[in-house]
Formats: C-alpha cells, sequence, structure tokens
C-alpha cells in the first residue's frame, strides 16, 4: 500500500477529519463520473494550489448545489410517489361482478 494511503487512513481517524472525509467521498464520485473531465481535475488542482476559492466562485457553486440538491428531491418525490401508487395500486381488492339471469 503506498506511503499516502496508509498517512490517508491515519488522518481519517482523527475526530477532526470530517472535511477530509468529505471531500475525499466527494472526489471519489467525481471520478468515477466520465463527465468530469481533466480540465476539471486540473482546475480543482489549481484551486487547492491557491489555497483558496473566490468568492464569486463559491457562490456560484453554492447555487448550482442548491439546484443540483433540488433535482434529486424532485427525483426522490417522483420515485416515492411512483413506488406508492403501485403499493396502493396491488393492495386494492379486485372486485368481479355476475350478473344473474334469473
Amino acid at each position: 500500500m503506498p506511503a499516502i494511503n496508509n498517512e490517508m487512513l491515519l488522518a481519517l481517524r482523527s475526530p477532526t477529519s470530517g472535511w477530509l472525509a468529505t471531500m475525499i467521498c466527494a472526489l471519489e464520485e467525481a471520478l468515477k463520473d466520465p463527465d468530469f473531465s481533466e480540465h476539471h481535475r486540473a482546475m480543482v488542482m489549481q484551486m487547492l494550489e491557491q489555497g483558496a476559492v473566490s468568492a464569486a466562485v463559491a457562490a456560484a457553486a453554492e447555487e448550482r448545489l442548491t439546484r443540483f440538491e433540488a433535482s434529486v428531491a424532485e427525483t426522490q418525490a417522483g420515485l416515492a410517489a411512483a413506488v406508492s401508487a403501485t403499493a396502493t395500486a396491488s393492495a386494492r381488492p379486485k372486485l368481479t361482478l355476475v350478473s344473474n339471469a334469473a
């Protein structure tokens, strides 16, 4: 195991490593996404090297994240409604109408 992995595992044991864990989880997800390009990686590296995020970039990111969270919530609500409708439809008894010719 590379030394950086050992160092990272040790750092993640610290009770103050919440932000480190959050960043690693977000980065791991981003690296799996084919839309997270080499250009995006370079921009993230540049921000890390600068040690700061501009106020304009932070505000734009916050706005974009809010829209993303709203779209995820809408998708979850839609899925929950579909599951609920399916469960309700299958829970209803089936009625058979019988006519008496007599």
